[in-house]
């Protein structure tokens, strides 16, 4: 809540790119016992980083591959634990780094008052905004010769099938907000909220796909990373990820250190440094992630159906029109 006793949601947005973080390739050589840790002095330096809940997993994972590997400052073992929070309850308090879904909400939380989140953080791993809907939709949308494209958010039937559009509220998460602006982008005189102005997440859209009656044709705004999280334990009924031909905006998961305390500072350095290592990428990759620069090793593009490369990108959006976006879903 900021100072006014407003959602962090409210205040007006900028958009910040993530950059990417290079760092050595390797690590876990202790974790696989080639190597014996050296002792560390003291007690350890405990970090704690608040995620986007749909990363926090994965870097839950390659903490505890860290914690092994007795990484250390000023002589002392860093241990960190990942904690996963929504952006919208974020608070700056308790945590030394936090990681959302995207520097949009950097920005959010800047103009809220909090000091600590910098304007600027380096990507860890990044994900496209995208459509999704059943396999049996998909072939009828095939079959009708229909174009994938961002405009189909507008249209109740497309080469004669009806659509339930379904987007997340952009007040708990960016994937509602970056599909308003791409619809924007591909389509000057839309007029899409009114059609997409429902609640729910990504994982209880996805949900819904499966639970819609027989002749509903769902036609979801998600992620690729969320198609392979639910895809992972729904097998039977699988969801279908689908790239608009316009291209996309990537939901960029920034690394930002908050924390003023020196020694902590630097053990969370230290953290990030290892998200940028080979075996925390593949962690990240594991679970359907890209790298920051939106690539995706062969292995996992081929498990997952995705294109190794990084989707074509539509232009980033002004503040002006983040903050119409915003305001015209919550009108």
């Amino acid at each position: 809540m900021d100072g006014e006793g407003r959602p962090l949601w409210r205040r007006p947005a900028v958009w910040a790119a993530g950059a990417l973080l290079l760092s050595g390739a390797g690590g876990g050589a202790w974790a696989s016992g080639l190597f014996s840790a050296p002792a560390c002095a003291g007690a350890p330096v405990r970090i704690t980083v608040a995620a986007q809940p749909e990363i926090a997993p994965a870097l839950s994972d390659a903490a505890s591959r860290f914690n092994v590997e007795k990484h250390r400052v000023g002589g002392r073992c860093v241990h960190a634990r990942v904690r996963p929070v929504a952006p919208a309850a974020y608070e700056s308090g308790d945590v030394d780094a936090w990681v959302p879904e995207s520097s949009l909400w950097l920005s959010i939380a800047r103009e809220s008052g909090d000091t600590s989140v910098p304007q600027f953080a380096q990507s860890v791993a990044s994900t496209p905004v995208v459509l999704a809907t059943t396999r049996p939709v998909k072939d009828e949308l095939t079959d009708a010769d229909v174009d994938i494209s961002w405009k189909l958010l507008r249209k109740a039937k497309a080469g004669g099938i009806p659509l339930d559009r379904i987007a997340a509220d952009p007040s708990t998460g960016m994937t509602g907000t970056i599909a308003m602006l791409a619809v924007e982008q591909v389509d000057k005189d839309a007029d899409v909220a009114e059609a997409l102005r429902k609640d729910g997440g990504s994982t209880a859209t996805l949900a819904g796909l499966v639970g819609a009656e027989r002749f509903d044709r769902p036609l979801a705004v998600t992620t690729e990373q969320a198609v392979v999280a639910y895809n992972e334990t729904h097998r039977p009924n699988p969801v279908v990820s689908l790239m608009p031909d316009e291209g996309t905006l990537m939901l960029d998961h920034p690394y930002a250190v908050t924390t003023r305390d020196a020694r902590r500072r630097a053990a969370a350095e230290a953290f990030q440094a290892a998200l940028g290592t080979r075996s925390a990428r593949d962690i990240l990759q594991r679970a359907g992630f890209r790298t920051p620069d939106g690539t995706l090793a062969a292995a996992y593009a081929r498990e997952y159906g995705f294109p190794e490369k990084a989707p074509k990108s539509l232009r980033l959006p002004t503040r002006k029109e983040i903050d119409a976006a915003l305001s015209s879903w919550k009108t």
